[in-house]
């Protein structure tokens, strides 16, 4: 607000800057609620990333490194032990926006406005606090109601305290909104909570980092790919370098080729949640969009085709990888992506290219998908985030000067010649019903597997067994 004073003795200069409220009740509209908990999840792994910059590169860099969070109606706290807050990050750490983010160049992070911490702590409390132990410095900062409401005091009050033996943040929620409370008693959304960390630090829980939920262990969710090796089923992968950026994207299949029983169903009742299908994008290892099938990954985009449950075995990753957070195409939230960004498209491009290798494939085959299963065995998947085929075998991309490179697989076809012809033909849901109880003793029987009994059974009455 302006002071009629200031604005007298100030004719030609209005004040700029932003109001607490901003920060406290608006921008926290924003995002939602798991976001902001995962923002805060976030901050343990930027933690562990600078106690660990000595062992980057190593399969387990984070074993060790825990995140703690406990979550009910009346509780909500987030502790980890993964190193606190240095002192040189401390002011600029409960600074309502980031002034610099040069402190944490040559770390792999994903934040640069600095804003996270603050916005989900104001998101679900009125009244927190925030304990950090490190090195070289232990301090309890206070949020009150009082302060979060007052325009005129910015300062944030904080105690010193005395060394501790755990080096690590913790933060708890001293009075939960009211409405955030009762989310916090919803099963359902502690359940979707545990898959979404599942999801989003899936890749940093493979290198050791742990997150627990009201003390149970969350599992990773990774991205597999089939590699049959020469001859077979073999992933599409991309690799290369652009402004210091590392991008990568890697597709192929996750499991089977649908069959038409599977098709049926999922035409019927709309393609399950659960399905691991569509494209996965990772920044700095966090992953921003998890099985995606929109065309913000290339679904339907220009030859591409859409998404269909047809292409339900197709599955892969795009992922980027940088020093310098500012450089990667990821929103403020942390959870959605740049569309303008030139390297976010470069890599569209990409998967456009990897998609239409398998939907081709998967259209080829349709009506024989089981012969194709020899190619598809659970003993030859593997981690997509692990397939180094560009690297190895891979072909430089022309005009990249050696800093991309790319493996297009060459993938088994179909004979040419085949006895087999598809036979398709539409009936009363009643008659289906009547002869799925008839032939299968089942009413509910799909559509497919009815047509194929009752096949069965006018072959055996005509003499063909």
């Amino acid at each position: 607000m302006i002071e009629s004073e200031s604005f007298m003795t100030s004719p030609n200069r209005f004040f700029g800057g932003p109001t607490k409220d901003f920060f406290v009740s608006m921008l926290t509209r924003d995002i939602a609620l798991d976001d902001a908990i995962l923002d805060l999840v976030d901050n343990s792994v930027d933690g562990a990333m600078r106690t660990r910059q000595d062992q980057r590169g190593t399969e387990q860099m984070y074993a060790g490194c825990q995140c703690r969070l406990t979550i009910s109606g009346t509780t909500f706290e987030i502790s980890d032990n993964c190193g606190g807050i240095p002192k040189a990050y401390l002011e600029n750490a409960f600074r309502l926006g980031r002034p610099k983010i040069d402190l944490d160049k040559g770390i792999p992070t994903i934040g640069v406005y600095g804003i996270g911490m603050k916005r989900a702590i104001f998101k679900i409390a009125s009244e927190a606090t925030v304990e950090s132990h490190s090195a070289d410095a232990a301090v309890r900062v206070t949020y009150t109601g009082d302060w979060m409401a007052s325009e005129d005091d910015w300062y944030v009050p904080f105690t010193e305290l005395g060394k501790d033996a755990t080096l690590g943040v913790k933060i708890t929620a001293v009075t939960i909104r009211p409405e955030i409370s009762s989310k916090f008693t919803d099963p359902g959304f502690l359940d979707g909570l545990e898959t979404q960390i599942a999801e989003h630090f899936a890749y940093l829980m493979k290198m050791g980092f742990e997150i627990f939920l009201n003390e149970k262990k969350i599992n990773p969710r990774i991205v597999q790919v089939v590699d049959g090796g020469a001859g077979s089923v073999r992933p599409y992968d991309y690799e290369g370098v652009t402004d210091g950026v590392k991008m990568k994207v890697t597709i192929g299949f996750y499991r089977k080729l649908t069959r038409e029983a599977e098709l049926e169903e999922a035409t019927q009742e709309g393609d399950q949640p659960v399905d691991k299908a569509g494209i996965t994008l990772i920044c700095n290892e966090r992953v921003i969009l998890h099985s995606d099938k929109t065309n913000q990954t290339g679904w339907g985009v220009a030859s591409t085709p859409r998404y269909h449950p047809q292409f339900r075995a197709i599955s892969g990753i795009v992922s980027f990888e940088s020093d310098d957070a500012s450089k990667l195409p990821v929103s403020t939230t942390k959870r959605d992506i740049e569309h303008s960004s030139a390297l976010y498209i470069k890599a569209l491009n990409r998967c456009m290219d990897g998609i239409q290798i398998f939907t081709s494939f998967t259209n080829k085959w349709k009506g024989r998908e089981a012969e194709t299963d020899q190619y598809l065995q659970e003993e030859k998947f593997t981690s997509a985030r692990t397939v180094a085929l560009a690297n190895s075998e891979g072909t430089v991309v022309r005009g990249s000067g050696g800093a991309e490179k790319v493996f297009t697989p060459e993938l088994p076809k179909p004979p040419t010649k085949t006895t087999l012809r598809r036979i398709a033909f539409s009936r009363e849901t009643s008659e289906i019903e009547q002869l799925g109880l008839a032939l299968l003793d089942n009413a509910r029987a799909l559509p497919g597997d009815v047509g194929l009994a009752a096949w069965t059974r006018a072959l055996k009455e005509v003499g063909k067994p």
